[in-house]
């Protein structure tokens, strides 16, 4: 079944209004699910950085602002 967005939009206007509450919960959950799914990514895609000695660190801005640059 292909559904475009503009099909979407319309069922969602019949809705009830609980349907639609309802509809908006489940959008919110999905959302926050793939931002961790992001955030998760980033944090194993750091730490597979990390282990190939890929990153650098330094406490020192100067060093900090020239690593940037050399990126």
């Amino acid at each position: 079944m292909s559904t475009n967005f503009a099909d979407i939009v319309e069922e969602v206007k019949t809705l009830t209004v609980q349907e639609k509450q309802d509809l908006h919960q489940l959008i919110e959950s999905y959302l926050i699910e793939a931002r961790r799914d992001e955030i998760y990514d980033a944090y194993a895609q750091s730490v597979s950085e990390l282990d190939q000695g890929k990153l650098k660190f330094s406490s020192d801005t100067d060093k900090l602002k020239e690593m940037l640059l050399n990126d």
